[in-house]
């Protein structure tokens, strides 16, 4: 593998040059990196062209040596919106490096880990590509909204042996993730006279009613998964009344439910059903609960290779013992377990709790092992050495 302190150099200013390229979700805007990360593919060797798509843009790279088998390197192009940049103490996209940190929306969610695989795949080209089987690099569009990058992909035919999906895991081998319902929750009652409530029935009531119900059930959990823990649930959006002296009729909660692997979507969702039913009877309103939106958790079986890998990359580089862990956030894994089944483990620098905040920040540290162990893995399962 090329010189550790050249791999730091590269891997800082992939990320830095990046983090420079504003691609906040919404409104989507990840043409501009794609093409970067196309052109830096290219550069390596790799084939490697851009798909575009209803305003998106998928960045993609292959190389196929020998007949081996076939691992895909897959993260986003995306971030979340900056949000108020006065707020930053260092400005969101200058990519600036200071005290062994490289700053900047996206640093750790996820163009860390684009920048750890470019790092892997320099490593690689400088070394003539010592791999019997095909290399599948994938940076896609809006996985921080409705994940039609990946989705993309997958209506496209890819397929895998292996993949690993770049997220901050904090270098750990992931195997599982949560999943997430979003239900709306409606409530129609009966407008009037703020000054003649009792003419009226008020939404607002039953909804607040319905919400701390859901409160209540949240902590009333007693499933556990050994690497996620228990599921959630949260009321996250209130929305009711039109004016300041009339009586709501109509009020609408947004719920979050954040699932296991194996839990049963039916099931949760009559849960949630029976308890505005519950409340609709007790206050004589009209009760609807509906589901948005159902990304399913996954989990990948612990004697996969791809985790047996996993793990052993990060043993050697770390020079610690690895064992499993989950992830608490939901990523593009679903979509590769459940639709183009495949079997994928979750790896990459930095940590999930800098992910979304102001001041986000990778170590730089975390960026050169995480090429170092993305190297381990592909040597490890289709290396010709």
């Amino acid at each position: 593998m090329k010189s550790i302190s050249n791999l730091r150099d590269y891997v800082v200013s992939m990320l830095s040059n990046m983090i420079r390229i504003n691609s906040e979700n919404p409104p989507g805007r990840e043409d501009e990196i794609a093409s970067y990360v196309a052109e830096r593919l290219a550069e390596l060797g790799l084939k490697a062209w851009i798909d575009r798509f209803q305003g998106r843009a998928n960045a993609l790279g292959s190389i196929k040596i020998g007949d081996g088998r076939k691992i895909m390197l897959i993260s986003h192009l995306d971030t979340v919106p900056a949000g108020e940049k006065e707020l930053w103490r260092i400005p969101p996209f200058s990519g600036i490096v200071k005290d062994g940190r490289v700053y900047g929306r996206g640093a750790a969610d996820a163009k860390g880990c684009i920048a750890s695989m470019l790092g892997c795949l320099k490593s690689l080209a400088d070394e003539g590509w010592p791999i019997n089987g095909e290399i599948i690099f994938a940076a896609v569009a809006d996985e921080e909204s409705e994940n039609r990058g990946v989705r993309r992909l997958i209506a496209q035919g890819v397929k895998a042996d292996y993949a690993v999906v770049g997220e901050p895991t904090n270098l750990n081998v992931c195997i599982a993730h949560r999943g997430s319902i979003f239900l709306r929750a409606s409530f129609i009652g009966k407008a009037a006279h703020s000054s003649k409530p009792e003419k009226g029935v008020n939404a607002v009531y039953a909804a607040s009613e319905y919400a701390l119900r859901i409160e209540k059930l949240s902590k009333r959990f007693k499933i556990k998964h050994k690497l996620l823990g228990k599921p959630s649930l949260a009321v996250t959006i209130f929305r009711g009344g039109v004016k300041d002296n009339v009586i709501p009729d109509r009020c609408e909660l947004i719920i979050n439910r954040r699932t296991l692997p194996n839990e049963d979507l039916e099931t949760i969702v009559n849960r949630l059903r029976d308890l505005a039913e519950k409340v609709s009877e007790k206050r004589r309103i009209k009760a609807a609960v509906k589901i948005d939106r159902y990304l399913p958790a996954s989990e990948t079986d612990r004697n996969e290779e791809i985790v047996k890998a996993g793990l052993r990359a990060v043993s050697k580089v770390l020079g610690k013992r690895a064992r499993p862990r989950g992830f608490q956030a939901l990523c593009d894994m679903t979509f590769l377990v459940h639709k183009a089944n495949i079997p994928c483990i979750i790896l990459g620098p930095g940590r999930l709790e800098e992910a979304h905040v102001i001041d986000e920040w990778v170590g730089i540290d975390q960026l050169v092992n995480g090429s170092r162990i993305y190297y381990e893995l592909i040597m490890d399962l289709i290396g010709s050495r």
